[in-house]
């Protein structure tokens, strides 16, 4: 059954907009000079909210059957009226941030031609430059060259020994955020990155394996990434846990990726809901112990049963 998302039967389309909105506003993006509008939220509410619409962006685990209430215009009542619950899922703000994070590497005339470029296009765009991207992060000769001109405390700095030569380090500058991303594969590095808090894992030989970034003022972690924007793999998974865990220990919230590392996401906010992915330090910590003891078996599991109640009610009704 297609369920095209247009201004005809989705009742809270601005309150869809919004959400993307939101996402841009996280995202920090800089106005362009001058009177100039933003190229890139131009394109975001204009031909990305467009592909919404003709159900080319997937949104459908974000819809509900709209239910008729006494009062509406006569246009609700129909069967394919549908509502925005107001969360976009997990691989849209993901996407919605990788084009952002590609636009951010276009020039400013490159930059003025997206508004002509419809989603399909730009979409082939950035998985063009993800292959790019992934290129060079099987590289280790080449990484180990780029990480041999890097100085130590100049460039980047060790903040963590975690065993077996594993470090987590902070990258200082422009050129290590650089490197970083070009043998992770993603697109850290950058003008956009340049005074972001980025925290890499390396091994023994400075190779990189995981990339964190976070905002040390704000305290939010906003990317947890393992190589080519994929999770971490599972070698590394404890040595990020353990590091958003003392995080969150020193106020920080997860803002983005915390499915990476096997949390769950509730208001915008990712928890760790099984404590023995935590090192056992943690597990009695009122940081995590509120959200397993208190939040998830009352507020939250309760509105998981009603949602999937309601799922079963529509299913019948279709």
């Amino acid at each position: 059954m297609n369920l095209l998302l247009t201004e005809s039967n989705l009742t809270n389309l601005s309150d869809l907009i919004a959400a993307i909105n939101a996402k841009l506003d996280n995202k920090k993006i800089p106005q362009f000079a001058g009177s100039e509008t933003n190229k890139v939220r131009d394109w975001f509410l204009k031909n990305y909210t467009q592909a919404v619409k003709d159900d080319v962006v997937d949104l459908k685990s974000s819809i509900k059957k709209h239910q008729y209430k006494d009062g509406e215009p006569d246009w609700m009542k129909k069967p394919d009226i549908m509502d925005f619950t107001g969360n976009l899922p997990n691989d849209i703000v993901d996407e919605i941030n990788h084009i952002v994070d590609y636009f951010a590497t276009l020039d400013q005339t490159d930059l003025k031609k997206i508004y002509k470029e419809p989603y399909k296009t730009i979409k082939q765009k950035v998985q063009d430059w993800d292959k790019e991207l992934a290129t060079s992060s099987t590289d280790t000769s080449k990484e180990d060259v780029a990480k041999k001109s890097l100085v130590k405390d100049t460039d980047y700095k060790i903040v963590k020994e975690v065993g077996n030569g594993l470090k987590w380090v902070k990258l200082l500058t422009p050129t290590s955020k650089d490197v970083e991303g070009d043998f992770m594969g993603h697109c850290v590095g950058g003008p956009d990155y340049e005074n972001k808090d980025i925290y890499s894992l390396w091994d023994k030989k400075n190779l990189s394996h995981v990339t964190i970034e976070a905002d040390d003022k704000q305290k939010t972690i906003q990317q947890i990434k393992g190589k080519e924007n994929r999770a971490p793999v599972e070698k590394y998974q404890a040595m990020c846990v353990d590091f958003v865990a003392n995080a969150m220990m020193d106020g920080y919230t997860v803002k983005a990726d915390g499915e990476n590392i096997d949390m769950i996401k509730h208001s915008d906010v990712y928890h760790f809901d099984d404590l023995n992915i935590l090192p056992e330090k943690f597990r009695d910590k009122s940081v995590f112990r509120d959200w397993v003891d208190r939040i998830f078996p009352t507020i939250v599991f309760p509105k998981q049963q009603k949602a999937i109640a309601d799922l079963a009610k529509r299913i019948v009704d279709i």
